[in-house]
């Protein structure tokens, strides 16, 4: 019985992995979906509070992507949008691709504190849209976020620990902010930042837990 369910769970986890990353990779020629595990990282720069490198799900992205340009409405073009732990540079390679189906030009920015992957990043970039794109080699924790001088879209692919995102946090202040947390483990450093939750999604896959959240009043 036990070896018919870690079978099973393996055909599952396969079935997902070409899905919502190798397929992206498969259509779009570019490489996004490997894993690459901190570990293997080889930096001169402390490493002490990021997490092993994963491609997002495509249907997560896409997912977060129309609830938020219905939430905002006609003020999402106006919105910059900034991931985080930036990796390979999947998350903003298909906002983009979404954000053209759709006629909006969007500010967009990915940072990573691992060189290599920015490299990574610019290069599946230049492969869809001609251009390197706009992708920040760096501490998040260091960023600053004024210098961007519009409202804020923040993704979060599960990409740092709580001290960091607690950094990050206290660097946004009090700039109009969303942020879309997949994989959210330290949510609770967004409550105590009085940031309010607007959407959940969750499944059986922790891929497919999604939170939502907003330092914005509602009126």
């Amino acid at each position: 019985m036990t070896i018919f369910k870690n079978s099973k769970n393996f055909v599952v986890n396969s079935f997902y992995n070409f899905k919502e990353r190798i397929l992206f990779d498969l259509v779009h020629r570019t490489t996004s979906s490997q894993r690459l595990e901190i570990e293997q990282f080889i930096s001169t720069t402390p490493l002490d509070h990021g997490k092993d490198y994963y491609a997002s799900w495509t249907s997560e992205i896409k997912n977060n992507h129309a609830f938020l340009m219905t939430h905002i409405n006609d003020d999402f073009k106006n919105y910059h949008f900034v991931d985080l732990g930036c990796g390979k540079g999947k998350v903003c390679l298909l906002w983009h691709k979404l954000n053209q189906k759709k006629g909006i030009q969007q500010n967009i920015t990915g940072i990573d504190f691992y060189y290599p992957l920015i490299q990574i990043a610019k290069s599946n970039y230049r492969k869809l849209f001609l251009e390197e794109g706009h992708f920040i080699h760096g501490n998040v924790a260091d960023f600053n976020f004024l210098a961007l001088k519009k409202p804020l879209i923040i993704y979060l692919f599960n990409p740092f620990d709580e001290y960091m995102l607690d950094c990050v946090l206290n660097k946004i202040g009090k700039i109009p902010t969303y942020v879309v947390y997949n994989i959210p483990m330290h949510w609770n450093v967004l409550s105590n930042h009085a940031y309010q939750r607007i959407y959940a999604k969750s499944g059986a896959n922790q891929n497919q837990t999604t939170l939502i959240y907003t330092n914005i009043k509602s009126s």
